[in-house]
């Protein structure tokens, strides 16, 4: 984003109205100028705050999908003749399939993640299955058939390892920081709707409380391998639950 009076946006208070009191300008042009830099450093910060924000959401779903491209990178260069085995053309056919698509997709959350789109929003709109928390809910069906078939049409080799694309891998110490992450959000909000239901006992009120309260468990009952949701309200989505607001 280009700013007016680019090169004044790095001074503080201080330095600019001293810098401006040198220049040959009307005392109104001055605070005019004052009140345009404040209003862009407030929304210089906003800007800031929300990248962090955005980036921090994309983060799982591309950490995971980056461990399987390397993951099929790596058994494509096998199998292409640089490691020990024959080169199966069906296999390659697959790999490469199988590339094109991630390849694709990472490609669509690069794009997501700089036009400062959250997962969330987008998920929610295309209303993706478990609300879009793990990379594999991105792929259209349509898509993961096609691959498939590539696979299964690559002839059986004694002690060869098969390749399963779209598996819903887990890393047990990314999902247990995401999970300490979650339960420390949820907290908070439990703390507000705790005190919003003793100020305001009304039953909206105790359903809130009650969800969080239920909220909690699921989310210290998630095991390593379970995916986890970016808010605590995902932790209802299977059930077809409404969490309440």
């Amino acid at each position: 984003m280009t700013y007016k009076y680019q090169h004044l946006m790095a001074l503080t208070p201080n330095q600019l109205h001293n810098t401006l009191a040198k220049r040959d300008l009307p005392p109104e042009m001055r605070e005019q100028i004052k009140a345009t830099i404040t209003a862009q450093k407030a929304t210089q910060k906003s800007m800031r705050a929300k990248t962090i924000k955005v980036h921090a959401e994309w983060r799982p779903l591309l950490e995971g999908l980056r461990m399987e491209r390397e993951s099929l990178r790596s058994m494509r260069n096998y199998r292409s003749g640089r490691g020990q085995v024959v080169p199966n053309q069906e296999e390659i056919t697959a790999l490469d399939g199988y590339a094109m698509v991630l390849d694709k997709l990472h490609s669509e959350f690069e794009l997501h993640k700089r036009n400062l789109v959250t997962p969330a929003v987008l998920a929610r709109e295309r209303g993706l299955p478990n609300g879009g928390i793990h990379w594999t809910d991105w792929v259209k069906d349509k898509f993961k058939e096609r691959v498939r078939l590539l696979f299964d049409a690559i002839p059986h080799r004694q002690g060869a390892k098969v390749k399963q694309p779209f598996v819903r891998k887990t890393d047990p110490k990314s999902t247990e920081k995401l999970r300490a992450r979650l339960r420390i959000r949820t907290l908070k909000e439990h703390g507000i709707a705790e005190q919003d239901y003793q100020l305001n006992p009304t039953e909206r009120s105790k359903a809130k409380l009650g969800k969080l309260n239920e909220a909690l468990r699921r989310i210290d009952n998630l095991q390593p391998t379970d995916p986890v949701p970016r808010t605590w309200s995902g932790l209802f989505t299977h059930e077809g639950e409404q969490a309440s607001n």
